[in-house]
């Protein structure tokens, strides 16, 4: 993980703003005088060390190979005596400390120390980072203090934690999260640990309330590494110290870079509402369960294979299209955790009564696709008009084979669900209703007719994400 520094500003409350929390997302609780306002909580900071120096290599990244082993230590029952010096770790001997200290033990209950560790290894859950709670025999590792105040090490009272920083990785680095000060608030003792922990591999803070990197508290209490860019800052957004990606902080990203993936565990999605087989009205109300064990990111809706509505924060609820068809149509929920490991599940319902063929629909110009009643050629943007984009049509799905474009309905490969003239042919991972695609029948895919038809185009296939009337 290299990086190299940016120009430096001050490292708190004194930087160039870059943004406001106006037009930024998850800063609610910035204020607009941080200096005047008191901290809610007490605040975890960072402390440059000189790059020269023997655990690091000339660009700020470690001499030392990258170890994926955090010890947590709580300092009981005696306390941890630390000295003043390079980063090691093995020999409790840390940049932090201007005189040979003692860290006080961890003040709180052995329940207390055990729900931190696992919010602490639920945090770290999605990358290849061991935590471990005693110290390892041999081999390299970060040492997390987790317990005493800040005067233990010469810091002022409200520093809350603090760690050696470089923009890279710092071998053996020792953290200090003072856990004595946090009344034995699991979630925030958690917090500062995750964010003490990754100053060392050279992340800054961040100016997203939901990010262990973070210093605003308005966000959920539990906070997780977000895999998207963000600016750097305190409680205001700021240049970032070291030099990222694009200038943004993606700290999901930054922590999967210099450790890799563990191996993820999906979520448990649940349909709870319609139930498999339902009769539903228009606009029915659809409701998912999305479980995992790091938590959940977001969900996708989807309709007969389109994409209706993708939500971020739970509750998973949504209402079908009013304008959605009769007939059989299948529900389809993604879920996802916060690494992006995907999970869906998948029902049937039907609204109103299914149609077996086009005199069963009362529509003007309907006709029946897989159960369904749809939009037909005679009406306009109906199956097999003619368009160049999903707008134009009634089923949002304009598909092109490099010659012509036209409306198409998702179908069921192998139903013969679609009306006479149509054939259902692959369009990627799905089936669309295709003109002159069944020689003038409902059997789809006749000779090679089809599969010429899907060699030549439908890489070029258009699929929207709602009906239009």
């Amino acid at each position: 993980m290299k990086r190299s520094s940016a120009v430096l500003v001050s490292l708190l409350f004194g930087s160039v703003g870059i943004a406001s929390a106006e037009t930024q997302a998850n800063v609610a609780d910035a204020p607009e005088n941080p200096l005047a306002t008191p901290y809610s909580r007490p605040q975890a900071t960072y402390r440059f060390i000189d790059p020269g120096l023997p655990t690091l290599s000339g660009d700020g990244v470690s001499a030392h190979a990258i170890s994926n082993v955090i010890y947590l230590n709580n300092c009981k029952p005696n306390g941890c005596q630390i000295t003043p010096g390079n980063e090691d770790s093995k020999t409790n001997r840390s940049t932090i400390p201007s005189r040979t200290s003692t860290v006080q033990p961890y003040a709180y209950s052995d329940d207390n120390w055990n729900q931190v560790v696992d919010c602490v290894k639920k945090t770290y859950a999605p990358f290849g980072v061991q935590i471990v709670t005693q110290r390892p025999a041999s081999g390299d590792y970060h040492m997390a203090i987790v317990a005493g105040v800040p005067q233990n090490v010469q810091m002022e009272q409200g520093v809350g934690g603090v760690s050696p920083f470089t923009c890279g990785y710092i071998g053996n680095a020792i953290s200090f999260s003072f856990a004595n000060v946090y009344g034995g608030n699991v979630d925030d003792i958690c917090w500062t640990v995750a964010q003490e922990t990754a100053h060392s591999w050279g992340l800054d803070h961040k100016f997203d309330n939901r990010d262990p990197m973070t210093y605003l508290g308005s966000g959920p209490s539990r906070k997780t590494f977000q895999n998207e860019g963000g600016s750097c800052g305190e409680f205001s957004a700021r240049q970032c110290q070291c030099q990222y990606a694009g200038g943004k902080l993606n700290s999901f990203k930054e922590i999967m870079e210099t450790f890799g993936s563990s191996t993820p565990t999906p979520p448990t999605v649940t349909i709870t509402a319609p139930s498999n087989g339902a009769n539903v009205d228009a606009g029915f109300p659809i409701r998912a369960d999305i479980v995992d064990d790091l938590g959940a990111s977001k969900a996708e809706l989807y309709i007969d294979n389109r994409l209706i509505s993708t939500l971020t924060v739970a509750p998973w609820v949504w209402n079908a299209p009013q304008d959605l068809a009769q007939g059989n149509h299948v529900i389809k929920v993604i879920g996802y955790d916060i690494g992006n490991t995907p999970s869906e599940k998948t029902i049937t319902v039907t609204r109103g009564k299914p149609c077996s063929d086009d005199d069963a629909c009362t529509g003007q110009g309907d006709v029946c696709v897989d159960g369904r009643c749809v939009a037909g050629a005679s009406v306009t943007g109906g199956l097999g008009n003619t368009c160049t984009n999903n707008g134009e049509c009634k089923s949002g799905q304009c598909a092109n084979d490099g010659a012509a474009g036209y409306c198409v309905e998702s179908c069921q490969m192998g139903n013969e669900g679609c009306p006479d003239g149509f054939g259902c042919i692959a369009a990627g991972n799905n089936g669309v209703c295709w003109p002159g695609a069944d020689d003038g029948g409902c059997n789809a895919m006749h000779g090679d007719q089809g599969l010429a038809l899907f060699g030549l185009a439908f890489g070029a296939l258009l699929i929207g994400r709602r009906r239009r009337r």
